[in-house]
């Protein structure tokens, strides 16, 4: 289940990215660093059994609501 959730977070935050006109060259970074904030969302809650957060996920969140608006 894990794994298919990181594939949707990560297609996500791709789409996201794509639609806020961030550079093809940018993308594969940022999604890296914010597929944890769109795994967490889609969960609903943070279950450290299944998804181990980043330590600073607050930060990563409020960049990924900036990348969205």
């Amino acid at each position: 289940m894990v794994k298919d959730v990181e594939r949707r977070a990560r297609s996500l935050c791709a789409a996201d990215a794509e639609r806020a006109n961030v550079p093809a060259t940018d993308i594969p970074p940022l999604v890296e660093r914010l597929w944890p904030v769109a795994a967490r969302e889609m969960m609903g809650v943070a279950d450290p059994y299944t998804l181990v957060l980043p330590e600073d996920i607050e930060a990563r969140e409020q960049e990924y609501r900036r990348l969205r608006r």
